[in-house]
């Protein structure tokens, strides 16, 4: 399955550079080669610890992420390890968030 990096375009995500991750990470992606897709998300619900990136279905969550996170997340979505150093969410969001995923809607 295409993996799927979901950026949140919220206004607190955005102000925090949200919008220039998602350009960066499409020609990281692009210039490797790597099959994935870059799509927005309206909110994730974790507004305080943006810009917050999703990588689905891997269901990795990335939190306060700076364009220097951006070579390591597109390694773990090249199939490389999860970037654990900005996993800083809790579970039941997570979870509710995942489930979200789960059900195709986005």
């Amino acid at each position: 399955m295409k993996s799927i990096c979901f950026i949140c375009q919220n206004v607190d995500c955005k102000v925090r550079g949200a919008e220039q991750l998602m350009s960066e990470i499409t020609n990281q992606l692009a210039a490797r080669s790597i099959n994935a897709e870059v799509k927005s998300y309206l909110c994730f619900g974790a507004c305080d610890r943006g810009p917050n990136i999703v990588v689905y279905p891997q269901k990795c969550w990335y939190t306060r992420v700076q364009l220097t996170d951006v070579p390591d997340i597109v390694d773990s979505v090249a199939g490389g390890p999860a970037v654990t150093r900005l996993d800083t969410v809790e579970r039941s969001l997570k979870a509710m968030i995942y489930e979200l995923l789960d059900t195709g809607v986005f």
